[in-house]
């Protein structure tokens, strides 16, 4: 969801402005890796130049970073503060008033993946989320389950046991059972994947470093932002789309029954779009076009359901995207809803990508798709 913005905020982006950039560095218990003049542990800013922070929630490792800094920086011990072995960067951007004072937004926490020099002093450094620590730590063990009443405290205890550290901010899936029997012999973000899926949500990586769960948000939320093009607007370029790839209106999830054995016939619940007034509507102008889920994790048919439900609000969202450069907005989130305006075209979007630039006078990119209205009729 959109990260809290003062009233000023939204009036400065529309005028000229001074962004503010901030890039710390700890190890993973929080302790600053930069040092005072003393030579104490001390958070002190990491000077960078040019860079980016992108979020997509179609990718596991939610959020990447990168940026260069000077010579000087590159690590040389298992201790410097952008050492990959050790490092933890935290990089927060929002504007600077001309009081001074500035209003930010957690952007980016994880590791520093790999770091380049070459040859002419340049810098390199790039950075993952920690949902990179979740995924690549794997099941060593076959995995079995500890919540059986609770996938939101299942995907909790895994990801904690391939990080202790973790902290979670509450999301708005709607916790449903897990089957006792349920386990995973290798793949860690399989698991965690399957769990959200049983509750129709993804699990992620915010800015601040904490681990949510979050329904698809296709068709929920109301507008958080409003951008437009021409005088005083915010948008630079738009590149709109419309597509059939991708897009179904019809979607069949097959998974294990819970609580049965392997004679007993598989879970099959099949959502479609039949709104009358839907252009995509099922059997309508648009066709028939279906997808088949196969999910691992054994589910009952409401659990199914609200997944194929899920999935085909999602899907048919697809059929109209946008993608924009624009002044940036450190305040919004992947899956908030925007209205855009450019070109004399009007859409509802929700945000599927989005980069944050670590440097003054550089666009912001979003790439979003369609919303769909709560009203869309599902039908078997």
């Amino acid at each position: 969801m959109v990260l809290p913005a003062t009233p000023l905020y939204r009036q400065a982006l529309a005028r000229p402005h001074q962004p503010a950039f901030h890039v710390t560095s700890t190890d993973i218990y929080g302790t600053p890796l930069t040092r005072d003049v003393l030579g104490a542990p001390a958070t002190a800013d990491i000077p960078t130049s040019g860079g980016s922070v992108t979020a997509n929630l179609t990718n596991r490792v939610t959020r990447r970073a990168n940026f260069n800094v000077a010579d000087t920086w590159y690590p040389l011990t298992a201790t410097d503060p952008l050492a990959p072995e050790t490092a933890v960067i935290s990089i927060s951007a929002g504007l600077r008033y001309g009081d001074g004072t500035e209003e930010l937004f957690p952007l980016f926490k994880g590791r520093v993946a790999d770091v380049r020099r070459d040859d002419d002093g340049t810098v390199t450094v790039q950075c993952d989320d920690l949902g990179a620590d979740v995924v690549a730590y794997r099941f060593e063990q076959i995995w079995k389950v500890k919540n059986p009443a609770s996938c939101l405290a299942e995907i909790q205890a895994i990801i904690l046991d391939a990080l202790p550290q973790a902290q979670f901010t509450e999301g708005d899936a709607i916790d449903a059972p897990v089957p006792p029997d349920l386990s995973w012999d290798e793949d860690r973000g399989k698991a965690l994947d399957d769990l959200a899926a049983a509750m129709g949500a993804r699990w992620y990586a915010l800015g601040d470093g904490t681990f949510t769960v979050r329904a698809f948000p296709y068709s929920i939320g109301d507008p958080v932002a409003v951008m437009t093009d021409g005088t005083d607007g915010l948008i630079s370029h738009a590149t709109i789309r419309r597509t059939r790839d991708g897009a179904a209106n019809s979607i069949t999830v097959i998974a294990e029954r819970a609580g049965g054995t392997i004679a007993t016939a598989p879970v099959r619940q099949t959502s479609r779009d039949t709104s009358a007034s839907s252009p995509t509507r099922f059997g309508g102008p648009y066709g028939k076009v279906s997808q088949i889920i196969k999910v691992q994790t054994p589910l009952t048919d409401q659990q199914a359901k609200a997944l194929s439900d899920a999935q085909v609000l999602a899907s048919v969202a697809m059929v109209n995207q946008w993608d924009i450069r624009c002044v940036p907005d450190y305040s919004l989130e992947p899956a908030d809803a925007i209205q855009v305006t450019s070109l004399g075209i009007n859409a509802l979007q929700v945000i599927d990508s989005i980069s944050y630039p670590l440097t003054a006078q550089a666009d912001q990119s979003i790439g979003g798709r369609a919303y769909v209205s709560p009203d869309v009729t599902l039908a078997s």
